[in-house]
Protein backbone atom coordinates (compact mmCIF):
# COMPACT_ATOMS: atom_id res chain seq x y z
CA UNK A 1 0.00 0.00 0.00
CA UNK A 2 1.22 3.65 -0.55
CA UNK A 3 0.94 4.37 2.57
CA UNK A 4 3.72 1.71 3.76
CA UNK A 5 6.87 3.89 4.05
CA UNK A 6 8.86 1.01 4.63
CA UNK A 7 9.47 -0.44 1.23
CA UNK A 8 10.62 1.66 -1.79
CA UNK A 9 9.19 1.48 -5.30
CA UNK A 10 13.14 1.83 -7.00
CA UNK A 11 13.49 2.20 -10.31
CA UNK A 12 17.57 1.50 -10.66
CA UNK A 13 18.91 3.73 -7.61
CA UNK A 14 21.81 2.40 -6.61
CA UNK A 15 20.94 1.43 -2.79
CA UNK A 16 20.46 -1.50 -1.18
CA UNK A 17 16.85 -1.58 0.17
CA UNK A 18 13.74 -3.59 0.34
CA UNK A 19 11.78 -2.83 -2.74
CA UNK A 20 8.28 -2.93 -4.01
CA UNK A 21 8.41 -3.73 -7.93
CA UNK A 22 6.49 -4.85 -10.68
CA UNK A 23 6.44 -8.31 -8.76
CA UNK A 24 5.17 -7.19 -5.85
CA UNK A 25 1.60 -8.83 -5.13
CA UNK A 26 0.35 -4.99 -4.03
CA UNK A 27 1.48 -3.44 -7.33
CA UNK A 28 -0.17 -3.89 -10.60
CA UNK A 29 2.63 -4.30 -13.42
CA UNK A 30 3.04 -1.90 -16.52
CA UNK A 31 4.83 -3.56 -19.10
CA UNK A 32 5.53 -0.83 -20.96
CA UNK A 33 6.51 1.66 -17.83
CA UNK A 34 7.60 -0.04 -15.43
CA UNK A 35 11.37 -0.80 -14.32
CA UNK A 36 11.92 -4.85 -13.76
CA UNK A 37 15.80 -4.00 -13.00
CA UNK A 38 16.67 -4.18 -9.15
CA UNK A 39 18.91 -1.68 -7.69
CA UNK A 40 22.34 -1.99 -7.58
CA UNK A 41 25.19 -0.62 -5.54
CA UNK A 42 26.71 1.39 -8.99
CA UNK A 43 25.51 4.01 -9.72
CA UNK A 44 26.48 4.36 -13.19
CA UNK A 45 25.11 0.68 -13.95
CA UNK A 46 21.73 1.11 -11.46
CA UNK A 47 20.22 4.41 -13.37
CA UNK A 48 16.18 4.10 -13.81
CA UNK A 49 16.38 1.81 -17.24
CA UNK A 50 13.64 3.21 -18.81
CA UNK A 51 13.40 6.81 -17.79
CA UNK A 52 16.31 9.64 -18.69
CA UNK A 53 15.81 11.16 -15.49
CA UNK A 54 15.50 10.19 -11.70
CA UNK A 55 17.38 9.82 -8.88
CA UNK A 56 18.45 10.58 -5.35
CA UNK A 57 18.97 14.46 -3.77
CA UNK A 58 20.54 15.49 -0.39
CA UNK A 59 20.32 19.52 0.36
CA UNK A 60 20.97 21.82 3.42
CA UNK A 61 18.29 23.83 5.13
CA UNK A 62 19.16 26.75 3.53
CA UNK A 63 18.41 25.45 -0.01
CA UNK A 64 16.64 28.63 -1.81
CA UNK A 65 13.39 27.66 -3.64
CA UNK A 66 13.89 28.55 -6.60
CA UNK A 67 17.19 26.75 -7.23
CA UNK A 68 15.55 23.36 -5.36
CA UNK A 69 12.67 23.64 -7.32
CA UNK A 70 15.15 23.70 -10.57
CA UNK A 71 16.96 20.02 -9.36
CA UNK A 72 13.48 18.43 -8.85
CA UNK A 73 12.63 19.43 -12.30
CA UNK A 74 15.62 17.84 -13.73
CA UNK A 75 15.31 14.66 -12.15
CA UNK A 76 12.05 14.54 -13.72
CA UNK A 77 9.46 15.84 -10.80
CA UNK A 78 6.36 16.82 -11.55
CA UNK A 79 6.49 20.04 -9.99
CA UNK A 80 3.08 21.81 -11.17
CA UNK A 81 0.57 18.81 -10.42
CA UNK A 82 -1.76 19.91 -7.86
CA UNK A 83 -3.45 15.91 -7.68
CA UNK A 84 -1.15 14.09 -5.22
CA UNK A 85 -1.65 12.45 -2.14
CA UNK A 86 0.53 12.58 0.70
CA UNK A 87 1.65 9.31 3.47
CA UNK A 88 3.81 10.91 6.35
CA UNK A 89 5.46 9.12 9.17
CA UNK A 90 7.88 10.00 11.73
CA UNK A 91 11.30 7.81 12.93
CA UNK A 92 10.49 5.89 16.28
CA UNK A 93 14.62 5.47 15.98
CA UNK A 94 16.91 8.08 14.54
CA UNK A 95 20.37 6.69 15.53
CA UNK A 96 19.14 4.01 13.28
CA UNK A 97 16.81 5.14 10.55
CA UNK A 98 18.65 8.30 9.98
CA UNK A 99 15.68 10.60 9.16
CA UNK A 100 13.36 12.85 11.00
CA UNK A 101 10.34 13.29 9.88
CA UNK A 102 9.35 11.64 6.03
CA UNK A 103 6.66 11.82 3.50
CA UNK A 104 5.60 9.53 0.15
CA UNK A 105 4.39 11.74 -2.36
CA UNK A 106 2.62 10.17 -5.18
CA UNK A 107 0.12 11.61 -8.38
CA UNK A 108 -3.69 10.52 -7.90
CA UNK A 109 -2.40 8.38 -11.05
CA UNK A 110 -0.45 6.27 -9.10
CA UNK A 111 -2.79 5.81 -6.67
CA UNK A 112 -4.88 4.29 -9.15
CA UNK A 113 -2.10 2.27 -10.89
CA UNK A 114 0.15 0.66 -9.64
CA UNK A 115 -1.36 1.04 -6.02
CA UNK A 116 -4.86 -0.29 -7.09
CA UNK A 117 -6.40 2.03 -4.59
CA UNK A 118 -8.51 3.56 -7.33
CA UNK A 119 -11.18 4.33 -5.16
CA UNK A 120 -9.04 6.74 -3.21
CA UNK A 121 -7.65 7.95 -6.77
CA UNK A 122 -11.33 8.78 -7.66
CA UNK A 123 -12.56 10.80 -4.47
CA UNK A 124 -8.52 12.39 -4.23
CA UNK A 125 -9.57 16.59 -4.45
CA UNK A 126 -7.06 18.50 -5.86
CA UNK A 127 -4.63 20.92 -3.48
CA UNK A 128 -4.37 24.25 -3.41
CA UNK A 129 -0.67 24.26 -3.47
CA UNK A 130 1.67 22.29 -6.48
CA UNK A 131 3.47 19.34 -5.89
CA UNK A 132 6.82 21.81 -5.49
CA UNK A 133 5.04 24.66 -3.38
CA UNK A 134 4.30 21.48 -1.34
CA UNK A 135 8.10 20.48 -0.98
CA UNK A 136 8.53 23.95 -0.76
CA UNK A 137 6.41 23.91 2.44
CA UNK A 138 7.88 20.96 3.77
CA UNK A 139 11.68 22.48 4.32
CA UNK A 140 10.32 25.37 5.98
CA UNK A 141 8.00 23.77 8.67
CA UNK A 142 10.79 21.25 9.31
CA UNK A 143 12.87 24.31 10.12
CA UNK A 144 10.46 25.45 12.14
CA UNK A 145 10.06 21.96 14.05
CA UNK A 146 13.53 21.47 14.43
CA UNK A 147 15.16 24.71 14.80
CA UNK A 148 12.28 26.84 16.99
CA UNK A 149 13.11 30.45 17.47
CA UNK A 150 17.24 29.60 17.65
CA UNK A 151 19.21 30.14 14.46
CA UNK A 152 19.99 28.17 12.30
CA UNK A 153 23.10 26.00 13.49
CA UNK A 154 22.42 26.70 16.95
CA UNK A 155 19.30 24.80 17.77
CA UNK A 156 19.81 22.49 20.22
CA UNK A 157 16.51 19.99 19.23
CA UNK A 158 18.33 18.08 17.32
CA UNK A 159 21.35 17.50 19.87
CA UNK A 160 21.67 13.64 20.31
CA UNK A 161 19.59 12.42 17.43
CA UNK A 162 23.00 10.78 16.38
CA UNK A 163 24.14 9.86 19.27
CA UNK A 164 25.04 12.18 22.63
CA UNK A 165 28.55 12.16 22.16
CA UNK A 166 28.44 13.87 19.67
CA UNK A 167 27.57 17.39 20.56
CA UNK A 168 30.23 19.75 21.36
CA UNK A 169 29.88 22.28 23.84
CA UNK A 170 32.40 24.38 21.84
CA UNK A 171 30.08 24.09 18.74
CA UNK A 172 33.03 22.99 17.20
CA UNK A 173 30.65 19.92 16.14
CA UNK A 174 26.41 19.03 16.08
CA UNK A 175 23.65 17.81 14.60
CA UNK A 176 22.24 19.66 12.13
CA UNK A 177 19.07 19.81 9.86
CA UNK A 178 19.11 18.67 6.13
CA UNK A 179 17.30 16.88 3.35
CA UNK A 180 16.98 14.38 1.24
CA UNK A 181 14.18 13.81 -1.88
CA UNK A 182 14.13 10.33 -3.98
CA UNK A 183 12.93 9.89 -7.16
CA UNK A 184 10.90 5.85 -6.62
CA UNK A 185 8.98 5.75 -10.02
CA UNK A 186 9.58 8.91 -12.48
CA UNK A 187 6.89 8.00 -14.74
CA UNK A 188 4.00 7.43 -12.37
CA UNK A 189 4.84 10.44 -10.00
CA UNK A 190 6.15 8.58 -6.76
CA UNK A 191 8.44 10.79 -4.78
CA UNK A 192 10.02 10.19 -1.11
CA UNK A 193 11.04 13.22 0.94
CA UNK A 194 12.57 13.65 4.38
CA UNK A 195 13.92 15.69 6.64
CA UNK A 196 17.73 14.19 8.30
CA UNK A 197 19.92 15.36 10.84
CA UNK A 198 23.49 15.48 9.77
CA UNK A 199 27.03 15.81 11.67
CA UNK A 200 28.25 19.60 11.08
CA UNK A 201 31.82 20.07 11.92
CA UNK A 202 33.58 23.44 12.21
Amino acid sequence: MPGDLSKWRLQGLGLDTEIATRYDDELESDPDNDATDAPGRDPILSPPPQQPAGGLLYFDEFAKPEKLRAALETLGVYVKIKDFAVFATIAKNVMNERYLDQVRILSTNALGRPFKVRAEAEVSPERPVSLGEYVETFVRKQRDKWNGPAPALRSKRLRGTLGSTLWRDDESQRESLAFGFAVEDTYWGVYRLWSRPYLCLK
